[in-house]
């Protein structure tokens, strides 16, 4: 039995690794599966409210044994990850693909941890040299390439949209600084379902002010609606406590590595959609991913 244990908890994080990589990487084609019925605002919407109701009966549950003193006085931190960890960007994401390909905005989203550096260097004070300046450099020569470059080598006249997402990734990044700095001791579980919890209410009267209900009497929201069930439950609750506990089992390092497989699942599913790909988006998603490698190796002891 502990030859097994062992073996278990040995695999583990590589099973998560794969499965982080593949919802997060498959979460943009769903985005684009619910805007076929329904508005990006309530597409946002449903999605941070879903999984806040997902998570909401294990959150009480766990707050009722662990007690609610340290809550209180993380509060505000917490309210932080629900808006710009949760909140924010699960609109920024939806509006801007609009005009946006899923795989454009699947590429894109690999720059979080490029803005986690810079925020953790900026506000935190974390080291900074050559390697990791020039993998920013890289990085974010990859993600111009993205924004204003269409799959068949044209200028994209709607690269002003990208800018959501690369809004929506310094959000991102903000919330990793925040977690890491302010909530570390906090209960995987919990981490992830009270700060969805805490904008939640906004979010439910959002969806339910407008015609939400209407459109879901429609013959193509079905599809729409199981897409959107999909990206909630598992996109945006199951898979953040699930991070979460990597973190905490494999280090931020090994967690982070979901950033190399995301935007290749992103890329797999557009092409499988039939959207326009070419030798910019390879270019360019293959420039952010060499910057993050660069920003890692800087970061390894001398």
């Amino acid at each position: 039995m502990a030859a097994l244990t062992t073996s278990t908890h040995r695999y583990w994080p590589w099973v998560a690794l794969l499965f982080l990589s593949c919802v997060w990487g498959s979460s943009f084609i769903l985005i684009k599966t619910a805007l076929t019925a329904f508005t990006a605002v309530q597409v946002g919407a449903f999605r941070i409210s879903a999984a806040a109701l997902t998570l909401l009966p294990f959150m009480v549950h766990r707050l009722v044994r662990a007690g609610v003193e340290d809550v209180r006085s993380k509060l505000l931190w917490l309210g932080v990850v629900g808006l710009v960890g949760n909140g924010i960007p699960a609109f920024l994401f939806a509006l801007a693909q609009t005009r946006l390909e899923s795989s454009t905005a699947g590429a894109l989203n690999a720059l979080t941890p490029m803005f986690t550096l810079l925020l953790g260097v900026w506000w935190f004070g974390l080291p900074f040299n050559k390697i990791k300046l020039l993998g920013v450099g890289v990085g974010f020569s990859g993600a111009l390439i993205l924004i204003l470059i269409r799959g068949n080598g044209q200028f994209d006249p709607n690269w002003q949209w990208a800018l959501l997402v690369v809004a929506a990734t310094l959000m991102y990044g903000t919330s990793v600084n925040t977690v890491g700095r302010h909530l570390r001791q906090f209960n995987p579980l919990l981490s992830a379902a009270i700060p969805l919890a805490l904008v939640a209410p906004f979010t439910l009267v959002i969806l339910f002010s407008g015609d939400f209900l209407q459109r879901c009497a429609e013959p193509e929201a079905l599809r729409a609606i199981g897409g959107l069930a999909l990206l909630s439950v598992l996109g945006s609750a199951i898979s953040l406590v699930l991070f979460n506990r990597l973190i905490q089992v494999s280090g931020p390092v090994f967690a982070s590595t979901t950033t190399y497989l995301m935007p290749l699942v992103a890329l797999g599913w557009g092409w499988w959609a039939g959207e326009l790909l070419g030798l910019s988006h390879l270019i360019g998603m293959g420039s952010i991913l060499t910057g993050i490698w660069l920003i890692h190796r800087g970061s390894r002891p001398a």
